[in-house]
């Protein structure tokens, strides 16, 4: 956060304060909270209001610990400095937009159904060898989250790398208003939250918001291999009439290595932990990459966060560099071991179709015998079933041995592939027969390989599978 007085909140939110006899403008202020129970002495207590919550039961609490000021939607009965805004959202995006304006990074926004917290993580690693870099923390990705993060913004951060989410059309139209990306960058779409779009038409559009809050001249970095490109580039297209802007594909298809601004990948090797080495071409140079995260997905992610990088100032010697120090993020493709012959990788962070169908990919390149764990992909309309049985069959033809699925909607996966899946209602049965599964698996090939990959959406709480089997390893269980 920034220094900041009563006064500046005053002009940000142009609302004058009340609530007390006497106002000294000239009060500093710590940091804007939404959370009564981490308030602070000097902070900002802004009470969000909705259906099910409301902030505004937490002011004399927030008082009692040091708060200033609070903002509120109307006024309470307590003896403190308020500024009564008409929506508390709105004025948490004003607060975070008047604290991006006045620090001023360059900043790079992404999204995408899949790996957009991965290009995140890139894009940071890499400009941290080039100046201070503030990211979004976890999945502050939405309408609360995005100005959360940009309120965390000091004069020191050079560089901002913002993800933006979304579960709904607009929210991703409102979100980069208020970040104003220099860099913007659509990763991909998948089967995501279609409860709120509709349709994978609706994912599509709502992505696509992204390059509306672009700065003038601005780059929008764009998935070259996506059958729905064309749409975003039209966009684009009427977009840049009125403010000047440019466009980068990544990729691998032979159309976006023709192009002269392509940036694409060749030479695509797996190492025996799935972990992508390749040869990076962007207008006419080139530089060979290794990748810390497995998975050959991960190349196309690499070539998204390289382009925004090098709009920034990046080298290819800076993107060699940095992805190569690059740190796992926790529940996505971490890579534990349990023995010398059995491998888990937690990818339990989140799940959709097209992440799962990658994470196949990632199971069948490992040698020996392959388990996977699925749990329920939440948001997925009316065509649950049917994506369930979909990711099912995609496993069955990659000659995946196993698949244990857990919850309601995933008994649809596990259907498709009759003996060789096993639908849980309980996760205890299931780390049971995970573990009995290896214990099998070894007394009858001692020196053969098992590995197994643990996925699902966060409602499905599959890294308390995880957990549990790395535990029972502990206890000498398996």
């Amino acid at each position: 956060m920034i220094k900041a007085d009563l006064q500046w909140l005053t002009t940000v939110l142009g609302v004058s304060p009340t609530g007390t006899d006497s106002v000294d403008l000239t009060t500093a202020i710590g940091e804007i909270s939404t959370d009564s129970r981490a308030i602070k002495p000097g902070q900002i207590f802004l009470a969000l209001k909705g259906p099910n919550f409301d902030g505004t039961k937490f002011v004399a609490q927030v008082k009692d610990k040091g708060a200033v000021a609070v903002i509120v939607e109307s006024p309470v009965d307590t003896d403190i400095v308020q500024f009564v805004v008409e929506d508390s959202l709105i004025a948490l995006g004003q607060l975070g937009a008047a604290v991006a304006r006045e620090v001023n990074p360059k900043i790079i926004a992404m999204t995408g159904s899949v790996g957009k917290t991965s290009v995140k993580e890139m894009c940071a690693a890499i400009m941290s060898l080039k100046g201070s870099v503030l990211a979004t923390n976890g999945n502050f990705n939405n309408q609360i989250g995005v100005p959360l993060t940009l309120l965390r913004l000091e004069p020191q951060h050079e560089f901002a790398i913002v993800e933006l989410g979304a579960n709904h059309i607009g929210e991703i139209a409102y979100t980069t208003n208020l970040t104003k990306p220099n860099v913007a960058i659509l990763n991909n779409v998948a089967e995501a939250h279609l409860e709120g779009f509709g349709d994978i038409f609706g994912v599509v559009q709502a992505k696509g918001e992204i390059f509306n809050g672009l700065t003038e001249n601005g780059l929008a970095i764009v998935n070259g291999d996506s059958e729905h490109k064309d749409y975003w580039l039209n966009k684009l297209s009427a977009q840049f009439e009125k403010v000047p802007g440019r466009v980068v594909e990544f990729g691998l298809n032979a159309e976006v290595q023709q192009q002269d601004n392509g940036i694409t990948a060749t030479n695509i090797k797996l190492d025996k932990t799935g972990c992508a080495s390749f040869t990076l071409q962007y207008q006419g140079n080139s530089i060979s990459i290794d990748l810390t995260l497995p998975g050959e997905h991960n190349v196309k992610n690499a070539l998204a966060a390289s382009a925004a990088c090098i709009e920034l100032g990046a080298t290819l010697e800076d993107i060699k560099l940095g992805l190569a120090q690059m740190a796992a993020v926790q529940g996505r493709v971490n890579l534990k071991p349990v023995s010398d012959q059995v491998l888990l990788i937690d990818d339990s962070y989140n799940a959709n179709v097209q992440s799962v169908k990658a994470a196949i990919d990632l199971l069948a390149s490992y040698k020996g015998k392959q388990v996977l764990v699925l749990g329920d992909m939440a948001e997925l309309g009316h065509e649950s079933t049917k994506l369930h049985a979909e990711v099912g069959e995609y496993a069955l033809n990659k000659g995946i041995h196993q698949l244990y699925s857990f919850g309601v909607l995933s008994q649809s996966s596990s259907d498709v592939l009759k003996s060789k899946g096993i639908h849980f209602s309980s996760k205890q049965a299931l780390t049971d027969t995970i573990n009995s599964y290896i214990e099998q698996q070894l007394t009858e090939q001692p020196n053969g390989n098992i590995t197994v990959l643990v996925k699902g959406s966060r409602s499905a709480k599959m890294e308390l599978v995880v957990e549990q089997v790395i535990a029972d390893n502990q206890q000498n269980r398996i």
